[in-house]
């Protein structure tokens, strides 16, 4: 079996596990190809050199098949593999070393466990969905999709900018706000959450739009089916705005379009405890705990 693995970094009570990770692949016989600077971080954190097959950097290795791509860090870590990952299909599992992690739900206590359902078949596979941005202006490069959400934004603290959006060629609203939020259902529990948008369950086949800071308080989120091609044109009183794809930002020049759609691929979401969605946003975001003390 070969297992990618991608990482940022992780603090000082992950480093025992980071050695029984690699000692687990290495009495299984799994041959790890390793994200380079995580490799040197782990090197000169942990003093530990793990046997790997070899190093990539945003690109994984074209003439090896690989079989599991592992996440190290948290969930903005999850959506760094899914841009490396991209349409091959290769399933995600992410491990967390941070603190929500509802991507990255795999932690210190069940991760030998987890890493052993892996090699041995003991898991499922979640489809997500993730949307494609396109636009005149190639500001993305290759790199067009999203697996949480795609974000328009003002440029500076001072001025609202004005985004009119239509679906399919119906006009839905033109809105004056900080800015627009256009969330697949895994995105729903992260920025479009933070500003009053719904969450979604993962097989939901919707795009819900949650403004940001808008002008006009009557103006809620909304959702659509995914099915849908949404257009949108930015006009701002200064000459450019911010966009975002997922942990990608970019400055874009004002008076651009943009057109967003559902992609033709679909990440492959490791599910290693089978557990539901619901039991994951209970424990996740503390649902009925009693904080009364």
């Amino acid at each position: 079996m070969n297992i990618a693995i991608y990482g940022r970094g992780f603090g000082n009570s992950f480093n025992g596990m980071i050695i029984q990770l690699f000692e687990e692949f290495k009495i299984r016989n799994v041959k790890v190809f390793l994200n380079k600077s995580f490799h040197e971080f782990i090197t000169k954190k942990v003093l530990y050199f793990p046997e790997v097959e070899g190093l990539f950097e945003n690109e994984l290795p074209g003439d090896i098949k690989i079989d599991f791509f592992i996440s190290i860090g948290g969930d903005g870590s999850f959506l760094e593999s899914a841009s490396i990952v991209k349409d091959s299909g290769i399933p995600i599992v992410g491990i967390n070393t941070g603190r929500l992690g509802i991507l990255a739900y795999v932690n210190a206590t069940n991760l030998l466990k987890s890493i052993n359902q892996i090699i041995e078949g003991d898991y499922i596979l979640d489809k997500r969905m993730l949307l494609e941005i396109y636009s005149e202006n190639r500001f993305y490069g290759n790199l067009n999709f999203c697996l949480n959400d795609f974000t328009i934004q003002k440029y500076s603290k001072l001025n609202m900018i004005k985004t009119k959006v239509c679906a399919d060629d119906n006009y839905i609203n033109t809105y004056w706000s900080d800015g627009l939020i256009f969330a697949t259902p895994t995105g729903s529990t992260a920025y479009s959450m933070s500003c009053g948008g719904p969450i979604v369950v993962p097989g939901s086949n919707v795009i819900t739009i949650t403004p940001i800071a808008n002008h006009n308080l009557t103006v809620r989120p909304l959702v659509l089916s995914a099915d849908t091609e949404l257009k949108v044109s930015v006009d701002s009183s200064e000459a450019k705005i911010l966009v975002s794809l997922d942990h990608r930002a970019y400055v874009v020049k004002n008076n651009v379009e943009f057109f967003i759609k559902k992609a033709k691929f679909n990440i492959n979401f490791v599910n290693l405890l089978k557990n539901n969605y619901f039991s994951t946003l209970r424990n996740k975001l503390m649902w009925g705990i009693d904080a009364r003390g």
